[in-house]
Parts: C-alpha cells; structure tokens; sequence
C-alpha cells in the first residue's frame, strides 16, 4: 500500500477535557499510541464545537501526517470547514495529506450556542514557562495595561509518559511558578494538561515532528476564547530567528512558524473563520536572553527573584545544578553583578557536572578561536545562546563570590573565566528597531520605548553574529512570504 488512511473519531468531550482518537492502516511511527487528551482547568468544554476541536486536531496533527513521507488521506466523523483545512495544511506544508468530507463554509462558530460574555476578562494573555523570557513579557504587559488585564497560560506536559512524571511537574509549576505569580504579580492563571508531548517517541524523527508554538496559540483556543483574550503572546527570544547562508547563498530563516509574518496571517484566521478578536504576536523577538535578565533585573526587581527556569527537580528545589538552564541563570545574573543569596554557588562549580566538563575540556588543549575564547561546544550552551554566554562570563567579577566560593569552585571560575570571558559582545544587549519595525504594531513599539530606559538602540544590530560554529544574519528588515498569507480567506 503506497498511501495510509487514518479515521478520525469523534472528540470525547467530558467536562473540562477532551480526548481525541484515531485508527490508522498502517502503524504510527512517531507517537506511541493514536490518541492524547487536553484538559483545561475549570473549563466546560461542552460549550465549544466539534469544529474548533477538529481545528486544534489538524493544527497540531498534520505536522505527523505530513512526515510520514507519502500520500496520506485523513477522514473525518463529520465535514471540516474548509478554511480550516486550507490554513493548517499551507502553515505544515501538508501537500500530500488530503482531508475529507470538507464543509464549504467561510467560517464557524466556535462555540456550541451564542458566544457567552467573559465572566472574568483578562484581554492579554502570556505562555508562561516561568523563566526570564515569559516573566518579562508578563510584566511588559502588566506595565501597559495593568496587571488586573494579564492571563498566564501554563501547559503542564511532561515528555515522559505516567503520572508521576505529571503530578511532579503540575505541583512544580503551581508551587514555584504560578501561585507565586498570582499572589506577588496580581495576574490571573490558568493551567492546562495533555501528554500530547509525552506520545511522542523518543528518537531523532520523533523530535522533528512536535509540535513548534502552534502547541499553544492553537492549544489553548478554548481558554483564549473563554477569557475573552485579544492579544497573546509567547517568550521566544531573538536568538531563535536567525538566518544563515547556505552554500548556494541561499538564506535560511529558523523558527519559521512564529516570525510576525506567520502570527499575522494565523491572527486573521482566527478573525474570520472563528469571529475571535485574537492577535498572536511575540513580543519577546525583541529581546535576547541576556536582555531579558537585564531588565527584569533593573525595572522589575521583584518579579526577577521569582524566575524559575529549571523544571528538573522536586517541588521543594528551585535548581538541580546540572541543566542548562540552571547554568544559564548562574552566568546572566553574575554577569549583571547580582549574587543570588539562595543560589548554592559554590556547589555550581565545585560539584556540576556541566562544571566537570567544562575543566576536562579546558584541559584537553583546546585553542582560543579569533574571536578570543574558546569554540562552542554543544555542552557549553545552546547554540544560539553562545555570545550572550561569553558576553555574561566577560562581565563576571570573581571577587563577588571570594566569600561564597571555596578553593576548588574559585579555581574553576578562573578556568571559566580564561576560556570563555576574554571578550563582550555587545549587540547582545542592544535593541534593533527594524525587530520592532517587523512586529510592526503600536503594542510592540509602546515595549520598545520601555526597553529603550535600560538599553541601547541601534537600527542595524553590529557584528559578528554567531550560532555555535555557524555565522547568522539578523535580518529584520526582510518580510519572507508565507504560504499562508496567500490563502483566499487570509487576503480577502
């Protein structure tokens, strides 16, 4: 058989979750079972229509369809609304997925009687991961429009399977991030679970085909439309949009799915096919990570104290010491002069083992490249972190931790220091208004004029610009076509 047929059963709506399911001709090579769930706290899903669920289906779904690499056919209990249909398969690029029975409409009701008045509306709303580029966001917008206006969004979604690996995260995330949040920021919250994450296998190919922002922009239709949400937005800092020039000098953007270009046109669907006054934007692309620890640090002193970015431990431990993200907090914030008194420093590096590493890296003879410091290694940061890595570590004053830091630790931090703090890079912290040019909105340009209190702007970002081993471009000022911009109902 040179195609595979999947049928898709009716969503099992059940109070605040819904189950969806499917049975396929041939097995599914990248998710464990066809089938996973969505539960919204305090929500009554028997509101909204079979048709947004199929929406969130497809959004989500076609992405695995489409890698399965050949013809697929995809059948439905009941007909989709066209522009449905046409919107997820341009945005995945699903050219051989074919869907059936197709409802020629324009649009839909999303809910399942006239559209309810929010009871508690929160017209702004932040995907809220806990760290420092939600938190800023969440403070941006509670600075704007007055925190009374802000809604967190938290998935809780573990990547491993079982309910232990659930209930650890989901009491975590309560406990460290979202109580304190409501308690010390006066935003409102609102949580979600699924194991769509966690159906996914875990192999090269089964990471590929996860899901990128649509998890949550589409993920958490129910609760925007319930809140009454206008504006949403998620964290993605600016590293993540880099460009690189391939061989034939060809330029290749990353993180595709959540440029403005895509936001925009995925805003106007939402407009016209569901009726939702809802705009999805990132104002965070403003921003690198190291900008983000600079102004929550200098204007929003108190939410910086509650960032948590590490998701590894227990409940009643905010760092493991080991992961990226620990370290990443470690470095920034050092690098900004600020010593975190809860922070066990010197058990960072003295005992790590990213530290262990780092030293047994040191001393393998490793040459400094030309820009000063050491090459990237996959170990040392992610990719797209590196200079803002050597730019922190350059700006660390070892004599802030002479009290905190035993022998071994200090020494280790001077071995940091020699490998990867012999130069700044400055374009780190500086702000392009082309970025804000490009998100183009007055919102984006009222975070601009805030950021611009703490930072340098500059319209063209200075060089040099590098991802790990590979020189990117920053080219804001370049709008790409996108396949969805071209639908009929999104240029209409």
């Amino acid at each position: 058989m040179t195609w595979v047929r999947v049928d898709v059963a009716a969503p099992a709506v059940s109070g605040d979750t819904v189950v969806f399911r499917w049975t396929q001709s041939e097995p599914n090579p990248f998710q464990h079972e066809n089938c996973f769930y969505l539960r919204y706290e305090g929500l009554d899903l028997t509101r909204f229509s079979s048709s947004l669920f199929y929406e969130i289906f497809l959004g989500l779904q076609l992405r695995v369809f489409k890698s399965y690499g050949r013809a697929v056919e995809v059948v439905f209990p009941e007909p989709v609304p066209h522009p449905t249909v046409a919107f997820w398969q341009a945005y995945h690029h699903a050219d051989l997925v074919t869907i059936a029975p197709i409802a020629e409409t324009a649009s839909y009701s999303p809910w399942t009687s006239p559209q309810p008045t929010p009871q508690h509306r929160r017209p702004t709303a932040v995907f809220f991961g806990g760290g420092k580029d939600s938190m800023l966001t969440t403070c941006l917008l509670s600075e704007l429009h007055g925190a009374d206006s802000v809604l967190l969004l938290q998935f809780v979604h573990p990547f491993r399977r079982g309910p232990a690996e659930l209930d650890r995260l989901a009491r975590r995330q309560e406990e460290l991030m979202l109580r304190p949040a409501r308690e010390k920021l006066g935003v409102a919250t609102q949580r979600a679970w699924t194991d769509y994450l966690a159906q996914f296998r875990v192999s090269r190919t089964g990471q590929g085909v996860r899901p990128h922002l649509e998890l949550y922009s589409l993920g958490f239709l129910p609760a925007l439309l319930e809140w009454g949400v206008s504006v949403c937005s998620p964290g993605i800092e600016r590293s993540a949009y880099r460009a690189a020039r391939r061989a034939d000098g060809r330029l290749v953007y990353r993180y595709v799915q959540s440029r403005p270009e895509v936001l925009a046109a995925q805003s106007t669907h939402y407009r016209r096919v569901l009726g939702a006054e809802l705009t999805v934007t990132n104002l965070n692309l403003l921003f690198t990570t190291l900008m983000d620890f600079r102004l929550l640090a200098e204007r929003y002193p108190g939410a910086f104290e509650q960032v948590v970015m590490c998701v590894a431990p227990s409940p009643e431990e905010r760092w493991c010491y080991q992961c990226l993200n620990c370290v990443e907090y470690a470095f920034f914030s050092l690098g900004l002069g600020i010593v975190d008194p809860r922070f066990d420093y010197d058990r960072f590096f003295a005992q790590s083992k990213y530290i262990e590493r780092l030293i047994e890296y040191a001393e393998s003879g490793v040459e400094l490249s030309m820009f000063g410091n050491a090459p990237w290694q996959p170990f040392f940061s992610v990719a797209g972190h590196y200079l803002s890595f050597c730019h922190a570590i350059a700006q660390i004053e070892p004599r802030l931790l002479a009290a905190r830091l035993g022998p071994d630790a200090f020494a280790n931090l001077t071995v940091v220091k020699a490998l990867f703090g012999n130069r700044r890079f400055p374009n780190q912290e500086m702000l392009s208004t082309k970025s804000v040019d490009l998100i183009g909105t007055d919102l984006a340009r009222a975070v601009a004029r805030i950021a611009a209190e703490h930072l340098e702007v500059v319209e063209d970002l200075p060089g040099p610009s590098w991802t790990g081993e590979e020189e990117v471009i920053f080219d804001f000022d370049v709008r790409i076509p996108t396949r969805t911009a071209r639908l009929e109902h999104i240029r209409s």
